[in-house]
């Protein structure tokens, strides 16, 4: 009796084991979704950003809402604006932002903001050029960090309105970039993030100005909320549960030339290494106890 208890007990952490790593793994209901066509973001003064799309003020803030849209209100310091909140770290990120400069022509855009310098990419606007740079602390740029510039004409059309596009391609690592819908620059060998980021949220948009009066009167993003189905679905949860009681690999394995492929790889063997073991330790068991009885 002692023994067929035992054998339940195995069975049941299998059983459980795997509906919790189905469920987890599995678990992709609602995310940011990133397709080829733009989404106009024009917000109402005061109001978020809409499908999913989130901004925020880091550091000193400075970005307040207007009749225009969004204008930076410190005149000495660092004005920050982050845009596109999302968890979805591959596919092609487009962003196209209108700007009225008020004169102000040293800027930054964000390509990636991770939270940490060496994760961070920024793309320095300066008159005649485009530098695209991990981010630095206190004016000096880390080693081994990445930084390219690129001589071009940063004015567009020479008036005060500007409409910058930048279309990050994560798998090819290039940042394409336009002015005034005429493409100005393309960076290459872009880096990936590291592990470093692996715990906290990325933007893959944003602004940063060292003056007052800069306006951002429109946002738009290929990035969305997206929905890939409506409540729980039974046919993609059993079908997650079959391959991991069989042999799971992740849905969302990355390419193997990424970053990220050995840490992808190691964690699909370990959750292949708990339920083999408790498979083996189940087949074990019955065995002996068929032949005990």
């Amino acid at each position: 009796m002692a023994d067929s208890k035992f054998l339940l007990g195995l069975i049941a952490s299998l059983v459980i084991s795997s509906i919790l790593i189905a469920l987890i793994t599995g678990s992709s209901a609602i995310s940011v979704t990133v397709d080829s066509s733009l989404h106009a973001e024009n917000w109402v003064a005061g109001n978020n950003l809409t499908k999913g799309v989130d901004y925020y003020d880091a550091f000193l803030g400075g970005f307040i809402p207007n009749e225009n849209g969004l204008v930076s209100s410190l005149p000495f310091s660092l004005n920050d604006v982050r845009f596109t909140k999302a968890e979805v770290d591959e596919g092609i990120y487009r962003h196209k932002y209108t700007l009225t400069k008020n004169g102000i022509n040293y800027f930054d855009i964000i390509i990636r903001d991770t939270g940490y310098n060496t994760d961070t990419l920024i793309l320095e606007f300066t008159p005649g050029e485009l530098t695209l740079r991990n981010d630095n602390a206190m004016g000096i740029l880390i080693p081994n960090s990445y930084q390219q510039t690129i001589f071009v004409d940063t004015y567009g059309d020479g008036d005060d309105i500007l409409i910058v596009e930048t279309v990050y391609d994560i798998a090819e690592k290039t940042v394409n970039v336009y002015i005034d819908n005429i493409q100005v620059a393309l960076f290459n060998d872009v880096p990936e993030k590291s592990v470093l980021s692996v715990i906290k949220p990325t933007y893959y948009g944003g602004v940063t100005v060292g003056n007052s009066g800069f306006e951002i009167n429109a946002y738009e993003t290929n990035s969305h909320m997206g929905n890939s189905g409506t409540g729980f679905d039974l046919f993609a949860f059993l079908n997650t549960l079959a391959g991991v009681l069989v042999w799971y690999v992740s849905p969302d394995l990355p390419n193997s030339s990424s970053a990220w492929y050995p840490l992808s790889v190691i964690v699909d063997t370990f959750i292949n290494i708990i339920i083999k073991i408790q498979q083996i330790g189940i087949v074990a068991y019955g065995l002996q106890l068929i032949r005990g009885n």
